[in-house]
């Protein structure tokens, strides 16, 4: 009977020890699992974009947004959708802490409007927000992110302290084995149906192409510019995504004789994503 009536305690110790966990929300699938690596089970965490959805077509539900007001912390990347979402969330938590983990981070195109070559990825006002596919900019946001969990759970610091250094040095034996991967590569440029791979291609000498125009469907001329560059360059590999329609990729592809290979950006399990890439220009 004593035993029993101990394990419920514990049950019941247990359960209230995970209600008070705090909710700590996340954009994407590869900061789910970096955050995963440096919190461990410090927190709860969630992420705002569900698994196969487009980032720039994303739309939240009701639930969600009730959800995120519920968290203690939010750690933005730059996304076109977080703004309004995590701005309707402080709506309704004022206390909702949100800390951007590109911060100090230069990115690519930032406040630029000035014309571009065919093909040549493009960005905004805000600049190019994918930093997590070069494994030097993923380290900078394992470390803005353990400062933003040590400012959460100041009594964790220590621990989420050696844990980014454990992940750090993951990604720099990833980025490593890269570098060892694409040193030979026999073509260095491929395209692209948007513009993601921009930073792994800056990252690795790498010249990208990109099929997608300024957000949209390419129009002809585009198309016959990219096409064009393509075939200068003898580009063998296209690469499209899961969330993406493959039909310009395809079109591309079969026009300059190349391969359409598939590699999923927002991929959780992010050395298995950075390999990925990596091994089609071997």
């Amino acid at each position: 009977m004593r035993v029993l009536v101990g394990l419920v305690f514990c049950i019941i110790g247990s359960a209230v020890a995970h209600a008070q966990k705090p909710i700590v929300f996340v954009s994407i699938p590869p900061q789910l699992w970096l955050t995963k690596q440096i919190a461990g089970d410090a927190v709860e965490i969630q992420t705002l974009l569900p698994a196969g959805a487009n980032p720039h077509t994303f739309e939240p539900t009701a639930k969600q947004i009730k959800k995120l007001a519920d968290a203690s912390l939010a750690l933005t990347l730059g996304l076109e959708f977080e703004r309004p979402l995590v701005g309707r969330a402080q709506k309704l938590n004022a206390k909702l802490a949100v800390v951007p983990v590109d911060a100090g981070i230069e990115k690519r195109g930032a406040h630029e409007h000035h014309n571009h070559a065919p093909g040549e990825p493009c960005c905004g006002e805000g600049g190019d927000p994918h930093i997590w596919l070069s494994p030097r900019l993923y380290a900078a946001m394992a470390s803005n992110t353990t400062t933003a969990l040590t400012l959460l759970l100041p009594t964790g610091s220590q621990t989420f302290e050696a844990r980014r250094d454990g992940i750090v040095r993951e990604i720099q034996k990833v980025d490593a084995e890269i570098q060892g991967a694409v040193a030979h590569a026999p073509v260095k440029t491929f395209v692209a149906y948007h513009p993601s791979w921009a930073y792994f291609a800056e990252d690795y000498g790498f010249t990208l192409l990109t099929i997608e125009q300024d957000g949209k469907t390419p129009a002809a001329k585009h198309l016959v510019a990219v096409i064009a560059n393509a075939k200068a360059e003898n580009v063998k590999v296209v690469v499209t995504e899961p969330h993406y329609s493959k039909s310009p990729a395809q079109t591309v592809a079969k026009q300059i004789g190349a391969r359409v290979e598939t590699v999923n950006s927002l991929q959780e399990d992010w050395p298995a994503l950075m390999r990925a890439i990596a091994s089609l220009f071997r």
